[in-house]
């Protein structure tokens, strides 16, 4: 009876066996499938092209979090190119081969790079190769940056809500026509301006009737005076390359302050913090669907097992409106209740701030 017992007991155990190891060669065939939570933690860093704390910055990381997954077992390192105040090309590839120099050291499973110059320093070097690479918050081509089909890489775009943002301030200053463009000499800039004339069709009767792009504080400023006899509204691009007197850049929040204090007329930009420092209105690129995009690309090459390359790069759809009470207020434009109530609404200056 033992001798039955213990055959009926090794031939279920040899059949259990024999069922776990043909689910393991079923997990190896079709790829890793087991649940995160049984993993190894992922090495994960992000190379961002700016600094934090910023909103910009900052929120993009948030949603690349929320779009891997709670579920996900991840160690992070992040490095901060800080490009705002590392301008120059030299100062720029000097921060792209320390990224680099971690890249190589640390061996990270998927890099995660935010805005422009990270591409341009630092993922334009590992093309190609196994390393993946998902970005966000790109404004360039990729094939500019020379990503278009590269194996290793996917990612989410930027594209700016210039329609839209043009109709908001319409609906707070219904005359406008006439807009005029400002921007500092960033290369990122030329493609947003080519989309921005691009969509013209769709703001009948608005013009363009200026786009500069100036390298210096001083030339902001005067632009910026010129500009209230020959337009209705200005649009602004990137201010964080403006040389100041001393040859360094000025601080963005410096030249944001300078313009809600002097300019005259209704303003946009593209981005929430332009309006916390006092822009009037936007509709604003989503900086937490940006990073969330890019987290749930990241998840589906980490988790699913699948190529970067066969994963799309496109650009996020959803815009989020925003208003500035103070800046209407200084203007003398009244702002209705329903537009109040369908737009995050910022009530003073964030350089006003104690």
């Amino acid at each position: 009876m033992k001798s039955i017992l213990r055959s009926v007991f090794t031939t279920g155990l040899l059949a259990l066996l024999g069922l776990g190891l043909a689910q393991a060669l079923t997990v190896h065939a079709q790829g890793e499938t087991l649940p995160a939570a049984q993993r190894e933690p992922f090495r994960i860093l992000h190379v961002m092209s700016f600094d934090s704390p910023w909103r910009w910055t900052d929120g993009q990381f948030a949603g690349f979090k929320e779009g891997l997954g709670s579920d996900v077992r991840a160690e992070y390192q992040v490095f901060q190119m800080d490009v705002k105040r590392n301008g120059s090309r030299d100062a720029k590839e000097q921060k792209g081969r320390e990224a680099r120099a971690l890249i190589d050291n640390w061996k990270p499973d998927l890099v995660y790079t935010s805005d422009d110059d990270a591409q341009e320093f630092v993922t334009r070097h590992y093309l190609n190769q196994k390393l993946p690479f998902v970005f966000s918050g790109v404004n360039k081509e990729p094939r500019k940056h020379g990503m278009e089909g590269a194996s290793n890489v996917t990612g989410v775009l930027e594209q700016e809500h210039f329609v839209e943002s043009v109709k908001l301030l319409q609906v707070l200053s219904p005359k406008i026509r006439r807009l005029a463009v400002i921007s500092d000499t960033g290369p990122q800039w030329p493609p947003v301006i080519a989309r921005m004339r691009a969509s013209m069709d769709r703001l009948p009767g608005v013009e363009l009737v200026a786009v500069d792009q100036v390298k210096t504080f001083e030339q902001f400023k005067e632009k910026l005076a010129s500009y209230s006899t020959v337009a209705d509204a200005v649009v602004q691009l990137g201010i964080f390359n403006l040389a100041g007197t001393d040859g360094k850049n000025v601080r963005y929040q410096d030249v944001q302050k300078w313009a809600s204090e002097n300019g005259t007329l209704p303003d946009t930009s593209f981005w929430i913090d332009r309006v916390h420092f006092g822009v009037l209105a936007s509709m604003t690129i989503s900086e937490r669907e940006q990073g969330l995009a890019a987290g749930r690309l990241a998840r589906a090459i980490l988790l699913d097992g699948q190529s970067p390359a066969s994963l799309p790069i496109k650009p996020t759809v959803r815009g989020h409106p925003a208003i500035n009470l103070a800046r209407a207020k200084q203007l003398g434009i009244s702002v209705t209740s329903t537009v109040l109530l369908s737009s995050e609404v910022v009530t003073g200056y964030e350089w006003a701030k104690p």
